[in-house]
């Protein structure tokens, strides 16, 4: 998109989700978001909860130029560090931080300020830092913080985020505000209890409802609930038609008879199905000259001696207990660790296929937890060899997997969307997914039903048989492995493109 529609506009984006340990589905949304507001000539800010008030040790002495380097390399890092000891019920954040403020009394203003439920956030308490401005930078530089380039600035509201879940636990609605003036919109990634004032604009993305319709999740059903409801007087974006029919069944309509001027607020609010884009991100030279896509052979380490062992593996079947992954010898299982993603059924469907017997093994990406779904996950690896457990993989490592597999996995329960399903059908990889809605939708763009197969999770011996399927029917893969990632890259190139022009497309429609 040559033309800059959004030029002019200054728009601000949070960053809750970019916060995290692991940059998941909605970090991915976050991303393709903050870019494509830049394409289109948005002037972009992050809002972030990370702030430092540069308390003790003499640093308030300090020139206010000095000051302000410290602040914002300790911000910056903070994001590039992400929050990794996630505490999602809002009441243990809260303990957590008042034991603090017994034993350091630094900590005990910050917990004040806290308690103030619900708390509101003036103009003038927002620290901003101008990425734009920041001089041969150390931190512009880290691949976690690659987003950074399409972003101008940065808005520091101290606790913002834990300030929001706090008051989203109160028994009534009770968002907590924010002055925003010099700034003409505000888009959230996922339902935040916020309520921004001195703003023209407001747009909440929804993702699903899964806190609410699968008590395994373990989130607090009021806290999101609230969350939810704060979504009602802003204009919406649906991350898939499934969401829309649940958020307007279950959320929506429910609040239509409480009053005139809520049904008012209905009536005068916008909201859109939006279409994601995919992930994955490949080398500039690679797609320089879409005509003449060139291969990426993989580099990460977890392929690297597996492809150079290939000619071994043909003469012998030792590697069979390796943890070496072999180019298109592998299935690939690229989400989060929990019991919605059904991953235990996807580990007993593969022990029923046996093809960890044939060299062909299951790859894992997602990072276990200390909780009794990845010990129960950690004790099935015990006994079969052929899952490979990755943990979180940097973005280098990602393509190298998609690129690579054999075929991609995806049996959760529920999803909001499914990112890693529409990165294996832009690839034309094979990808068996589960038969939930979200997943259904993706299959029916395109020409992903070629490619997609969508099974129900009732029976493992069925996905075990799609299994077998797949490596008999695709095992030259592994014998023209240059020739099949060229038309991967070539296929995703012209996808992507099409996706970011269509999602660009639909924010503009939102924004106006």
């Amino acid at each position: 998109m040559t033309a800059k529609p959004l030029k002019g506009r200054k728009i601000l984006v949070t960053a809750y989700d970019l916060e995290q340990s692991e940059h998941r589905g909605i970090a991915v949304y976050s991303k393709s978001l903050i870019r494509c507001l830049h394409e289109a000539g948005a002037e972009v800010w992050l809002l972030t909860e990370y702030f430092d008030k540069l308390s003790g040790k003499g640093l308030r002495n300090l020139p206010k130029s000095t000051q302000e380097l410290i602040r914002n390399a300790r911000i910056l890092n903070s994001l590039a560090q992400g929050q990794r000891d996630l505490i999602t019920n809002p009441l243990q954040r809260k303990f957590k931080l008042a034991l603090k403020a017994i034993k350091l009394k630094p900590y005990l203003r910050l917990l004040i300020n806290v308690l103030r439920r619900p708390r509101t956030y003036k103009s003038n308490e927002l620290n901003k830092l101008r990425v734009k401005d920041l001089y041969d930078n150390p931190y512009i530089r880290i691949e976690r913080l690659d987003y950074l380039q399409y972003v101008n600035g940065i808005v520091s509201a101290p606790e913002l985020y834990m300030a929001s879940q706090l008051a989203a636990h109160l028994p009534s609605q009770r968002p907590v505000r924010i002055d925003l003036h010099g700034f003409d919109t505000l888009i959230t990634t996922c339902p935040l209890n916020i309520y921004p004032k001195n703003l023209h604009t407001f747009v909440q993305t929804i993702h699903d409802l899964i806190p609410l319709e699968y008590a395994a999740a373990n989130q607090d059903p009021l806290n999101f609930s609230h969350r939810l409801q704060a979504c009602i007087p802003a204009r919406r974006i649906f991350v898939s038609d499934s969401t829309s029919k649940k958020y307007k069944y279950h959320i929506q309509n429910l609040q239509k008879s409480k009053s005139a001027e809520r049904e008012h607020q209905e009536s005068s609010t916008q909201e859109m199905v939006i279409m994601q884009s995919p992930s994955l991100h490949f080398p500039s030279w690679l797609t320089e000259d879409p005509r003449k896509i060139a291969d990426l052979q993989p580099v990460s380490h977890l392929l690297r001696n597996g492809a150079l062992a290939k000619s071994a593996y043909k003469a012998t079947t030792k590697l069979q207990s390796s943890k070496n992954l072999i180019p298109f010898r592998y299935y690939l299982f690229n989400s989060s660790v929990e019991a919605r993603k059904n991953l235990l059924f996807l580990a007993k469907a593969y022990a029923e296929s046996d093809l960890s017997r044939k060299g062909i093994k299951l790859c894992v990406t997602g990072k276990l937890k200390s909780d009794d779904y990845s010990n129960a996950l950690r004790e099935i690896v015990a006994h079969e060899p052929g899952i490979i457990l990755t943990g979180y993989v940097d973005e280098s490592s990602k393509l190298d997997l998609y690129l690579n597999a054999l075929a991609l996995l995806s049996p959760s329960l529920v999803e909001g969307f499914g990112i890693p399903v529409l990165d294996g059908a832009c690839l034309g990889m094979p990808t068996v997914a589960s038969d939930c809605e979200s997943h259904l939708e993706i299959q029916s763009l395109h020409d992903f039903s070629e490619h997609v197969l969508c099974l129900d999770t009732l029976d493992s011996r069925e996905w075990a048989a799609a299994l077998q399927a797949i490596a008999g029917t695709y095992r030259h893969f592994a014998d023209q492995p240059v020739q099949t990632r060229i038309e991967r890259i070539g296929r995703y190139y012209q996808f992507q493109s099409r996706f970011t022009n269509q999602l660009q497309k639909d924010l503009l429609t939102i924004l106006n």
